[in-house]
């Protein structure tokens, strides 16, 4: 094996053979305790390091390299996990997508229905035609019918020729921030809340479709899907994030456990998306630092019920929590809320999810 000067992870992949290249790590232990990195913060040393601490178990990286050079060095990294011991896992975001996005602005989300989003965006473009609909860049879900099979290209061409991952998660299988317009970053149970539609709608059961098409994809890892939790009542306030809207009495939930049902039907475990700052949820009214990392997780056994559904085990469920732009205290108060809420395991993120959105005007053709 041929080494790169000065970093014992940066191997020059032409000379290893493909079996070496797609034989998984062994399986992590119950339990599981990740970090989250990019191709560019794995190294030896961070990988010694986090090894040395003796509770982290693996180690998820990040894919979404489009050039060939970007592709080399998460090859690199993913062999670098995979040969130290941690249990390798992957990361790939599914609705966020600026490529698609730009290739097919007409799968995009759009902005149809309450208008209260525009007071986040106060230069927001305006419709004046049935023929120009405001789309949620650089949003793409799988719940329109057309966009599925370009994600699941997407998804194996991250995949062509890395080493086989224990598991791979798939984040944002639900609709788009701001769904029905409220502006809310959580409320995401469509991709359409208006009557122009520019791409087809897919069946309720789109996210458990797409994990078992991504399973066949890649039959020797675990699919996990990653999902959001809706709005809560509070946010109906004026001040609130929904402005007023009634969101969390209206059809949010409902869809919600409607999308969520036939997931977990599909997948043993799921992620549940947690990076409290940056949705907002640093509010003093869940208590303690990092609160609502604890009540988002209850939310999985008490909104089901509520809606025709049967709760999920918190042990089922994977907290992925925020570690960048936060204090450690903030990691600490995060961890401990999530060992409270009783879940199976944690991902303790350390290179930015990216949830941006912002308006587009889009004209028909």
């Amino acid at each position: 094996m041929m080494l790169f000067p000065g970093n014992a992870c940066r191997i020059w992949v032409a000379f290893l053979p493909l079996c070496l290249l797609l034989t998984p790590a062994s399986p992590a232990a119950d339990g599981m305790n990740a970090v989250m990195l990019s191709d560019q913060q794995v190294s030896g040393d961070e990988l010694s390091e986090l090894k040395s601490r003796g509770k982290v178990t693996a180690v998820v990286l990040q894919l979404n390299g489009l050039t060939d050079e970007q592709k080399v060095q998460e090859l690199e990294a993913a062999i670098c996990i995979r040969d130290s011991g941690l249990a390798l896992y992957y990361w790939i975001e599914i609705a966020h997508c600026p490529e698609l996005a730009d290739a097919h602005p007409e799968w995009m989300a759009s902005l149809q229905g309450h208008p209260e989003w525009r007071r986040l965006f106060k230069d927001a473009p305006v419709a004046e035609s049935d023929k120009e609909v405001i789309k949620n860049y650089p949003w793409v879900p799988v719940l329109y019918r057309e966009a599925f099979d370009a994600h699941l290209a997407r998804v194996r061409r991250f995949l062509d020729g890395k080493p086989a991952p224990i598991g791979l998660f798939l984040n944002d299988l639900q609709g788009a921030p701001s769904a029905c317009g409220c502006g809310h970053p959580l409320c995401r149970w469509t991709a359409d809340y208006g009557p122009i539609k520019t791409a087809t709608l897919a069946t309720t059961d789109a996210a458990a479709l797409f994990v078992s098409a991504v399973a066949k994809l890649a039959p020797e890892s675990e699919i996990i899907p990653v999902w959001a939790t809706e709005c809560e009542e509070h946010d109906g306030e004026k001040d609130g994030l929904c402005a007023g809207v009634g969101c969390y009495n209206g059809i949010c939930w409902k869809a919600w456990t409607k999308q969520l049902v036939p997931l977990v039907a599909t997948s043993e475990r799921v992620g549940v998306l947690l990076p409290f700052r940056m949705f907002d949820r640093d509010d003093l009214r869940y208590g303690k630092t990092a609160g609502w990392v604890q009540q988002a997780v209850k939310m999985f056994q008490v909104m089901p019920l509520q809606n025709e559904g049967k709760p999920i085990e918190s042990e089922r469920l994977i907290a992925v929590l925020q570690g960048w732009d936060v204090s450690d205290a903030d990691v600490d108060a995060q961890q401990r809320q999530a060992a409270l809420a009783g879940v199976g395991g944690i991902v303790l993120v350390r290179t930015k999810i990216d949830q941006s959105w912002k308006p587009q005007l889009y004209k028909l053709p």
